[in-house]
């Protein structure tokens, strides 16, 4: 009786180990790199004559990354994350105008994120979340000809928010890569002008490929 005691004690203790160990969250860093999806922006231009113009700037897809440091457990991942992007202006138009450009904007965003992490197999997890931040988008001065510099320079500061979801493949007990979309949604640029210009709050897409690892 007493073996047996021992025995299912020692079980017991050694079944609350491996839970425990297996519930132990793990710190990581990680990086991702790849493209956004902006096609274009609409923009409301104002000479102080009544009735804003409309406007539009036509872009390339433009670099887009991120970096971050975060904390997970079994199911659940937390972290702070920098994100990064260029805008590639190609074409303004102005009503009837139109003529091709190019210019280069940029953003910026902090995010603290969240994520509901699952795994699929032995090798590869899925991931799903969102997250909160600030986050700026400047434009450079942009113009139509020789004498119609009508749109910017413009930015804007304030609140952004993601969405992202993922796979991820195991490389080793520590190290992982994965791809992933975002789903963006960053401050609306303007400028007072003169001329002023006050462009679309924007929501795009990007497509990534990161690294991560535990440390």
């Amino acid at each position: 009786m007493n073996k047996l005691m021992q025995w299912c004690v020692a079980a017991g203790a050694a079944l609350m180990a491996t839970q425990a160990g297996a519930a132990d969250p793990v710190r990581y860093w990680g990086a991702h790199a790849g493209v956004n999806t902006l096609k274009h922006m609409d923009a409301r231009v104002d000479f102080g004559f009544g009735t804003p113009i409309g406007g539009r700037a036509d872009l390339d897809r433009g670099v887009h990354g991120g970096l971050m440091v975060g904390r997970q457990s079994e199911h659940l991942r937390y972290e702070l994350e920098y994100e990064t992007g260029r805008i590639e202006v190609e074409r303004l138009t102005l009503a009837p105008l139109s003529e091709a450009v190019s210019g280069k904007g940029r953003y910026h965003a902090l995010f603290a994120n969240a994520y509901r992490t699952d795994r699929l197999t032995e090798s590869v997890d899925s991931f799903v979340g969102g997250g909160i931040g600030w986050g700026r988008v400047k434009l450079p001065q942009l113009g139509l000809g020789a004498t119609c510099n009508c749109f910017g320079p413009a930015d804007k500061s304030g609140f952004a928010w993601q969405l992202r979801a993922g796979l991820s493949y195991r490389l080793s007990e520590v190290s992982n890569v994965a791809l992933q979309y975002t789903w963006l949604s960053l401050p609306r640029p303007d400028a007072e002008g003169p001329p002023g210009i006050q462009y679309e709050r924007k929501r795009f897409g990007a497509v990534t490929l990161g690294y991560s690892r535990q440390f």
